[in-house]
């Protein structure tokens, strides 16, 4: 095994020696047209088809490669605001339609985007050169339950509640007609250390994606990230899924859930490996040391107090229930339940890490700046007729505020692009190496 590692660990890095420069993201069009290239050019090797339809009627289109008895999946933009994997994608598809060695008893599937109109709404600032307020400016990412990758059906009172979405229903119909031996949903977030989610223990593969993201200068972190504090630990930077029984349904009490079980839930039917490599888009470069817990204490009451400006200008401009305002309104009850964990982690007279405090800091800047931005877009484009400018202006000014006080504070930079994609396409093809 230890051979077979150092062996990998080369390959890999060599790989990733092939990751082209560039830092601006394709489009999920122009991502799709790459891919239809890829198949006219090698007709007997690869293929491009339609698997489905968004809720709006656009594509969902597979590229498969190669005819293997093992299939890989290999899926982007779960978030239609976390566009690395496109890049990935790209990237991933022209390598191993030129690489015989990567389809030796594999075939490759790719869906380039699970969530295009997700995708399309996020379209001014996802192929442009990165910034934090351009980024917020148009930023769209849907609420829980319109979120095809968390809405697969899930046990429900008497019954089985299932969200209806088109994108959810084409998605399990392609794993159940693969029954893939690994999927990979390709993530990123905006700040912190990359981390990766497994849906079971493979021998090997948890240090090799650690050394993955170490090789590319992103380490993984000491602690766990905010997302899955309390989910097992099988390595450094690497976190097990738990079944849908034991991840908590917020808002239980009412009439259907804010969301459903995770497209790694239903892969499990088929005995599928599930990997999600999250990497961040932005470096920051502010430390944290050790602290008292009022710390947290005074962090949740920032993001509480944030949270409820937004929601009172959004009730402001009267009623609402578009997108961006269903999504606005989750978010800020994302965040009214993690300033609620802070304040009960502030009872534990213990200190708080300096990591604890960088996730806490990372988590009120992502949170009020979503809610503020999508609440603004409620405003300025989903309802033209009911437009409050007086609104409109104040949360114009408390986006660039925020969006400044954060690049101020936390010292931010982008990460190169290129670093990003390596560490996301050699976590696939290391997935896929190990699960051989």
């Amino acid at each position: 095994m230890a051979d077979f590692l150092s062996s990998l660990d080369s390959a890999l890095a060599g790989y990733a020696e092939l990751v082209p420069t560039g830092e601006l993201v394709p489009s999920v069009e122009e991502l799709t047209r790459r891919l239809h290239e890829v198949a006219r050019r090698a007709p007997g090797l690869c293929r491009m088809r339609r698997i489905g339809s968004s809720r709006q009627g656009r594509a969902l289109d597979v590229l498969s490669v190669g005819a293997g008895r093992r299939p890989m999946l290999v899926v982007g933009g779960p978030h239609p605001n976390e566009p690395v994997g496109y890049a990935t994608i790209a990237f991933l598809a022209e390598l191993v339609a030129a690489r015989p060695e990567l389809r030796d008893g594999l075939s490759w599937h790719f869906l380039p985007c699970v969530d295009p109109d997700g995708a399309a709404l996020n379209a001014e600032w996802t192929s442009a050169p990165l910034d934090l307020h351009t980024e917020h400016r148009h930023f769209f990412r849907p609420a829980l339950a319109e979120q095809p990758e968390w809405t697969f059906p899930i046990p429900w009172r008497q019954g089985v509640h299932r969200f209806g979405l088109p994108e959810q229903q084409a998605l399990a119909d392609l794993v159940d007609e693969l029954e893939p031996a690994a999927v990979v949903s390709l993530h990123n977030a905006e700040f912190g250390e990359p981390f990766f989610i497994v849906s079971r223990d493979v021998p090997g593969l948890a240090a090799q994606l650690a050394a993955v993201a170490a090789r590319h200068g992103l380490p993984v972190g000491e602690a766990a990230p905010s997302d899955v504090v309390g989910w097992p630990v099988l390595g450094d930077g690497v976190y097990r899924m738990p079944p849908i029984e034991e991840l908590v349904i917020r808002d239980h009490d009412r009439q259907t859930p804010t969301y459903g079980a995770h497209l790694t839930h239903h892969a499990a039917r088929h005995g599928s490996l599930t990997l999600l490599p999250e990497v961040p888009r932005w470096h920051a470069g502010t430390r944290f040391d050790s602290g008292s817990p009022t710390a947290l204490t005074a962090l949740a009451r920032a993001l509480a107090g944030e949270s409820n400006e937004v929601q009172r200008l959004l009730e402001q401009a009267g009623p609402h229930d578009d997108v961006f305002a269903r999504a606005a309104a989750d978010t800020v009850a994302v965040a009214d339940t993690v300033a609620h964990s802070w304040l009960r982690r502030a009872e534990d007279s213990t200190p708080v890490t300096g990591v604890e405090l960088a996730e806490a800091h990372y988590a009120r800047v992502v949170l009020t700046l979503r809610s503020n931005a999508m609440a603004l877009r409620s405003i300025a484009e989903a309802r033209p007729e009911r437009d409050a400018p007086h609104v409109r202006t104040q949360l114009e000014k408390v986006l660039a505020e925020r969006a400044n006080r954060c690049r101020r504070r936390l010292r931010i930079r982008p990460v190169e692009l290129r670093r990003l994609v390596a560490v996301q396409a050699c976590a696939a093809l290391a997935a896929a190496a190990l699960t051989r």
